[in-house]
């Protein structure tokens, strides 16, 4: 895994190259032409999503801690990554576990980390990952962040989302913005909001232990502009934020 703690543009060029480089399935998938869709990862989430994840769009994904926001990513992550494309992830919140990626299947040696220290830095280091080209699935992960607004080197009158979408588009990336509240507004093509995480347990039963069985939250379609997916339904949660 690339971990970038505060990266130039540049920087991260370089860090992609020599990504690019490593990786012989790339080289051979570079002479297909990439498909429009890239799965979430689990039947639950491509219904969510309308059938995946859609190159050049903003997914936005919100909810209160413990509602299995990380969890959804890394599923999304492994699953992109098992196509044979690269991700990044713009971890601003620091709230990345390289050890529960790893048991989610995702594989490091194919991630950038990217670990901003403010909302503003990590505004510009998603820029420069969409700029820079070449991944499939980029993550702008706020959730337990302080989160302000910020003009971040923007034209008059265009958000900062505005600028993250068009750059999406040209780099034919899937991005996916991750906070406790809505932030993208109208500019995502799809609005997710997860609730907290119900905790199953086995036992219990004339004092035996109980034993637990697993988490599943609830995610519900806020909106969406690719067509009428399944309007809510529970996904399996690993034990992550």
């Amino acid at each position: 895994m690339l971990i970038l703690m505060a990266a130039s543009a540049t920087q991260i060029a370089d860090v992609l190259a020599g990504m690019r480089a490593e990786s012989a399935r790339l080289i051979s998938a570079a002479a297909q032409p990439a498909p429009s869709r890239l799965p979430a990862g689990s039947p639950a989430l491509d219904a969510l999503t309308g059938g995946g994840l859609v190159r050049g769009r903003i997914l936005e994904l919100w909810g209160p801690r413990s509602s299995g926001r990380m969890s959804a990513v890394l599923t999304m992550a492994a699953a992109v990554q098992a196509v044979g494309e690269l991700v990044a992830i713009v971890d601003v919140a620091d709230a990345l576990d390289p050890r529960s990626a790893a048991r989610a299947g995702v594989l490091l040696p194919r991630l950038l980390w990217v670990r901003p220290t403010s909302m503003l830095d990590g505004l510009r280091a998603a820029d420069w990952v969409l700029d820079a080209g070449g991944f499939g699935l980029v993550v702008l992960y706020l959730a337990g962040a302080p989160v302000t607004q910020h003009r971040f080197a923007r034209p008059r009158g265009e958000t900062p989302w505005i600028r993250l979408a068009r750059r999406a588009e040209r780099a034919k990336a899937a991005l996916v913005v991750v906070g406790d509240r809505p932030l993208v507004g109208t500019v995502a093509a799809v609005a997710l909001a997860a609730e907290r995480g119900r905790v199953r347990w086995l036992g219990g039963e004339r004092g035996a232990p109980r034993i637990l069985d697993g988490v599943r939250g609830r995610i519900a379609v806020v909106r969406s502009k690719l067509g009428p997916p399944v309007a809510t339904t529970d996904v399996p949660l690993a034990l992550a934020r």
